[in-house]
Order: C-alpha cells, then sequence, then structure tokens
C-alpha cells in the first residue's frame, strides 16, 4: 500500500502487515487472525480500563442493584414506585454516560484493525482472469482484465499483478491500471477516502467513468463448514468477543 494512499484508519496498516508477514512463514491465516483478536481484544480493554472511571462504576452498579431489588420488592401502588422507578433509570443513565467515551475511544484500536485485516485477508486475486466479473458504473464500457506476463528481474521471475482495462463504445481507452491489491472496487475519491483509502488509486474527477466493480474471490482461511464460517470475520471476531468477556471477567471490569 503506498504511502499517498494512506488514509487515518490506514496508518497502521504497514506496520501490521510487517508483522503479519512476518508470521505467515510459521503460522497458517486462521491461527494468526485467532492472535490478532486476541492483540485486539487486549489492546482494547486495556484502553477501556485505563479511561473508564471504574470506582464509580462499581458504585453506580451498587446503587442499580438496591434500586432494582427495591422496585422488585415494592408491594405498593404504581405511584408509590414511581421514585423507585425514577431512582433505577437514573443510575443507568450515569452509567451509560460514565462508559460511552470510554467505550467508543476504546474501540478505536479494533476499528483500525478491521481496516487493515478487510484488505489483507477480504479477497484474493484471480488465478484466471477471465472468470472476473467486472460492472461499470455508468454502464455501457467494457472493462476486462488482463494477465501480464511474468517478468524476470536479475534471474528472478516475479508474476505481475493483473491489469484493468476499461474501454468505451468507441474502443478508446479511459481507464488503466494495474490490480496490485485485491480489492473490488476503482472510484473516484469520496470524501471517506480521507479516512480509508483505495489501495489501487482513484479515477480521475474529469473521467465520464465514474467505478468500476470488480467480483473477486473470497479469501477462505478455514478449510470447513458454510462460507461465512471460513471467512476472517468469523475467526477475528469470534476471539475477539471471547476474549474481550475473559478479560472483562477476570479483571471485574463494569
Amino acid at each position: 500500500m503506498e504511502a499517498m494512499n494512506l488514509g487515518l484508519f490506514d496508518l497502521a496498516a504497514p506496520l501490521l502487515s510487517s508483522l503479519d508477514q512476518g508470521l505467515a512463514a510459521v503460522v497458517p491465516a486462521a491461527p494468526r487472525l485467532a492472535l490478532w483478536g486476541l492483540v485486539a481484544a487486549a489492546f482494547s480493554m486495556a484502553l477501556y480500563a485505563a479511561l473508564s472511571p471504574q470506582h464509580r462504576l462499581r458504585r453506580i452498579r451498587e446503587q442499580a442493584v438496591a434500586a432494582r431489588r427495591a422496585l422488585d420488592h415494592h408491594d405498593g401502588s404504581f405511584a408509590e414506585a414511581r421514585p423507585l422507578m425514577r431512582a433505577m433509570f437514573a443510575t443507568s443513565m450515569k452509567q451509560l454516560a460514565l462508559v460511552l467515551a470510554p467505550a467508543v475511544l476504546a474501540s478505536l484500536p479494533v476499528l483500525f484493525m478491521l481496516v487493515w485485516l478487510h484488505g489483507a485477508f477480504g479477497y484474493t486475486l484471480p488465478q484466471q482472469t477471465q472468470g472476473v466479473d467486472l460492472r461499470t458504473e455508468p454502464e455501457g464500457y467494457a472493462a476486462v482484465l488482463h494477465q501480464d506476463n511474468s517478468r524476470t528481474y536479475s534471474g528472478i521471475t516475479v508474476e505481475e499483478a493483473p491489469s484493468l482495462v476499461v474501454r468505451d463504445g468507441g474502443g478508446q481507452i479511459v481507464e488503466e491500471r494495474s490490480l496490485h491489491a485485491p480489492v473490488t472496487s476503482l472510484h473516484k475519491r469520496q470524501w471517506w477516502n480521507v479516512l480509508i483509502a483505495n489501495p489501487l488509486g482513484y479515477i480521475a474527477d474529469a473521467s465520464p467513468l465514474e467505478a468500476v466493480e470488480i467480483d473477486l474471490p473470497r479469501r477462505e482461511v478455514l478449510p470447513f463448514g458454510p462460507w461465512w464460517l471460513r471467512t476472517w470475520e468469523f475467526v477475528f471476531f469470534t476471539t475477539l468477543v471471547a476474549a474481550s468477556l475473559v478479560i472483562k471477567l477476570f479483571f471485574r471490569l463494569v
């Protein structure tokens, strides 16, 4: 991924890619994803513990439990129960107010990792370019993938990335670039690319072509089960949620 094409949430991608490539020599994809899930959970929960006022939250939780018990044991009229209901609602709102900002900030490590994981484990470049479905916006353009021949550099043979070529109705090339990353869309620059960049770059603003959708095959990290179980999302999120719950219970975080 080129530096000029890095968005805000892509800033951690070069470091994560370097670490993952070092592990890839000895660790398969699925265990690496589980490891990243553990890392994300540890960073996120540690950040939440550091930012959230745990002592105040424990006191508020005790107040909430007391208010709920008082309401459960109330045998009077509805009017008499209103103060108890207000107390229970107030403690819930206090707890939400105290955890909202820390929880949002603590999710940032996960967000940075999700952006990187989607690019690194989401899709693969095709072995045969003929079977890839391409759609243009607007319609009327002819988009194809060409598998360039391999080239030799200093005696080492390197496979070139496929090339995306888009022609208009008259056969003129309106867009051409190397598909050096498994990205499923080429488009003009949007506002959200400040946050998440497109590794392929962007279509020129003056071009009549708006976007090209590339139907790349999804990468499978598990050899069994339905398609959703084979993807990186299942392995990563399962590990992330399980590890976060264990950390929360072990350290008694509120």
